[in-house]
């Protein structure tokens, strides 16, 4: 009799995940909460996560004031996971002690994890090289020598597949022919906790929105040049490091605008609550992450879009193809050419004058969040996309 040859090897239903990242928790930058919000996401489908991020120094001006809350409780997600926070000092040559420490962590990984999930290209190679099995979620085109370690590690058979946060960064990663193993298109995400019910109702004055980044790049200008031709609305503006908030108020605001600062996470529902538009006045071009680097306009996923989504407000957005993605123009937003203050004013006083179509467009929006981008939907889409679950 012969011996009966092994089948392949069961999946485990309750997989054991270690999520690289580069981000600092915490952190004011989006980057780190979509981190949270992900691993918090695949925790909550019970699965086994370890998060690995950057310590922020003491001294780092881009860390916030947690007022003594814990991590999980300053992003507004459930402490299911655990944290490995590895240190990455600030002098030049931190970030290969930061990458040496993760190398470490992935070492030890070797036969105590599933699933390596990754959105740093250093941690995805190191994890190719020690056969443990991993996905990697690409936001951009990797430039120059990165586009081939990334043909290199996806050609690896411990790669299970990609992540592109839209549809137009897989054709663009399609036509540089990075795309040889399965991938899955996830946009970004929000809790649909996060809004309210749309309502008839102006605020008095009118309270028109921004929540995010003040740096060059993301539409800033244009808001402000609103405040001025609108001086019956007020303009508040959620967000900012303590730089860009100087270089505006320096450049001078008109009266009626407001500007927060940063607002922890577990707080945005408190001021999205009461402004009756926002606006989310991304350029055609130019749009950068917080460390500058790459333009991501052509592919960008703001999270603040579906925050929007969300809030129970009314949007309008630019006519960026890639948000078009999402966004249907008269469906579940305003859609006005990018830079065009005149046509975003208008679009603007249209919602205002018109209480119906604002809880038309914001019903819409909050069903489609719910059913398509809420950060569950997202792990459930990676997951049983990559034939991670059944």
């Amino acid at each position: 009799m012969h011996a009966t040859e092994p089948g392949p090897r069961a999946r485990p239903a309750r997989l054991r995940i270690l999520y690289v990242s580069l981000s600092y928790v915490p952190s004011r930058r989006a980057s780190s909460m979509q981190v949270m919000n992900m691993c918090a996401a695949l925790a909550a489908r019970g699965h086994e996560v370890t998060l690995i991020a950057k310590r922020p120094a003491v001294s780092d001006a881009d860390a916030p004031a947690t007022a003594g809350a814990t991590d999980h409780a300053f992003y507004g997600v459930a402490p299911a996971f655990r944290i490995d926070k590895l240190a990455r000092p600030a002098w030049r040559g931190g970030g290969v002690v930061y990458a040496a420490s993760m190398a470490g962590r992935l070492v030890a990984a070797r036969g105590r994890v599933d699933l390596v999930y990754s959105r740093d290209l250093a941690g995805t190679a190191i994890a190719a090289a020690l056969g443990l099995p991993f996905v990697f979620e690409l936001h951009g085109v990797p430039a120059g020598g990165w586009q081939r370690v990334l043909r290199r590690f996806a050609a690896a058979p411990a790669c299970r597949g990609l992540v592109a946060i839209s549809e137009a960064l897989r054709r663009d990663l399609d036509a540089a022919g990075l795309l040889r193993v399965p991938v899955v298109v996830a946009h970004d995400a929000c809790d649909a906790a996060l809004g309210r019910p749309p309502r008839g109702e102006l605020g008095a004055p009118p309270r028109i929105g921004y929540v995010g980044n003040l740096y060059r790049g993301r539409g800033v200008e244009l808001v402000l040049a609103l405040a001025g031709r609108m001086p019956r609305c007020r303009f508040e503006l959620v967000g900012g490091s303590e730089a860009d908030l100087a270089r505006i108020r320096g450049d001078g605001v008109p009266a009626n605008v407001v500007l927060h600062g940063f607002v922890p996470p577990a707080r945005l529902a408190e001021f999205y609550a009461g402004f009756d538009v926002l606006l989310l006045p991304h350029p055609r071009s130019g749009v950068r992450g917080a460390t500058g680097g790459a333009d991501i306009s052509r592919w960008t996923s703001p999270m603040k879009m579906f925050e929007y989504m969300a809030s129970g407000a009314p949007i309008v957005a630019s006519d960026l193809p890639v948000l078009g993605e999402v966004l249907g123009d008269g469906v579940n937003a305003l859609i006005a050419p990018a830079g065009d203050a005149a046509a975003w004013q208008q679009a603007i006083e249209r919602l205002l004058g018109d209480a119906a179509l604002r809880v038309r467009l914001a019903t819409r929006a909050q069903a489609d969040l719910r059913r398509d981008h809420t950060w569950a939907a997202r792990a459930e889409r990676v997951l049983r996309g990559l034939g991670l679950e059944p």
